[in-house]
């Protein structure tokens, strides 16, 4: 499975949490399907008290959850389970450090690079496509709709729905009529563009 595949279901888990729900795993998820929702959930700390241990054991996990304790650090970051599993991580993948770094300085003008890079070769986990998302989730809560209006043709429209969940509806919409300009230029995938525009109208 691919990271653009993985991260539909990271969007299905922030898409579902912006609603004000809860995005519960089954109880035989996979390891990929585990990080992908550690990656959004407001919840960390919930999934990974209800799957198998073994799982826990894995580097690339263990890099989430020391990634999320960097994002949130709230007092389950003191779990000892979650103590357990960062003793695992590998170091920060370069780009999620340099955006953290930037978040932490407010390097908006890297941000902005961040998110109009086209990543066509994400690694397998997602981190690069994660990153992007973090850097635009810090944009829009800094400078709301502005962050990401005009669209830029650039930017991949999964990342502008992304952006869009964190909107009010109508500034989805003026979201989703901008992305609709740019339908048709070069290097613009016009039916992934239509799917995210169409689902920030909530089509």
């Amino acid at each position: 499975m691919c990271g653009f595949c993985m991260e539909r279901l990271a969007l299905m888990v922030a898409d579902t949490e912006s609603k004000g729900g809860c995005y519960d795993l089954p109880e035989n998820a996979s390891l990929f399907e585990i990080a992908m929702v550690l990656q959004e959930t407001a919840h960390p700390l919930k999934v990974l008290s209800v799957h198998d241990p073994e799982h826990l054991k894995d580097r690339d996990l263990a890099t989430i959850v020391r990634i999320r304790t960097m994002l949130s650090p709230t007092s389950w970051v003191h779990d000892l389970l979650v103590e357990k599993i960062i003793g695992n991580a590998d170091p920060i993948p370069p780009l999620m450090g340099k955006v953290l770094d930037a978040i932490n300085s407010e390097d908006v003008d890297f941000l902005r690079e961040v998110i109009i890079n086209p990543v066509t070769t994400p690694d397998f986990i997602g981190f690069d496509l994660w990153a992007q998302r973090l850097a635009v989730r810090h944009m829009v809560e800094a400078f709301g709709g502005d962050a990401i209006m005009p669209f830029e043709p650039k930017v991949r429209p999964a990342l502008a729905f992304y952006a869009g969940l964190a909107l009010g509806q109508q500034d989805r919409n003026r979201l989703a009529a901008s992305m609709e300009k740019v339908s048709g230029m070069p290097d613009v995938d016009d039916v992934e563009l239509e799917e995210f525009a169409n689902l920030l109208k909530g089509e």
